[in-house]
């Protein structure tokens, strides 16, 4: 598996955290087995959604410790199928209209670390 958690969130490059963000989504997949470690089924188990958001949240951590400056430009006009959106238009979870409890408890005021 790749770093933990808090590892993952000093990570500076997003090519680094997302690297990182996937090795630790998909070894909770296989840590849960049964039907989260199968994609065919994966959603049907109700800690599912719970490990989405997490992983959401994850993300969400990391975007307000190190910003989205170094997103690949490649993939910000990428349109993400079936809604219509580029990547650019989902980077905000606050322009999506929700947002996470304790925020200011998650994130070094004054930034990184």
């Amino acid at each position: 598996m790749g770093p933990a958690a808090p590892d993952l969130l000093d990570q500076t490059d997003w090519s680094d955290f997302t690297d990182g963000l996937e090795d630790v989504h998909d070894f909770v997949h296989g840590w849960v087995s049964g039907d989260m470690g199968n994609i065919g089924t994966a959603a049907y188990d109700p800690i599912f959604w719970s490990h989405h958001s997490m992983i959401d949240r994850l993300w969400w951590i990391w975007q307000a410790r190190h910003g989205n400056a170094n997103i690949s430009t490649d993939l910000l006009d990428v349109v993400l199928q079936p809604f219509n959106m580029r990547v650019r238009d989902v980077l905000n979870a606050n322009d999506l209209g929700y947002d996470y409890a304790a925020a200011e408890g998650v994130i070094p005021i004054g930034g990184t670390g």
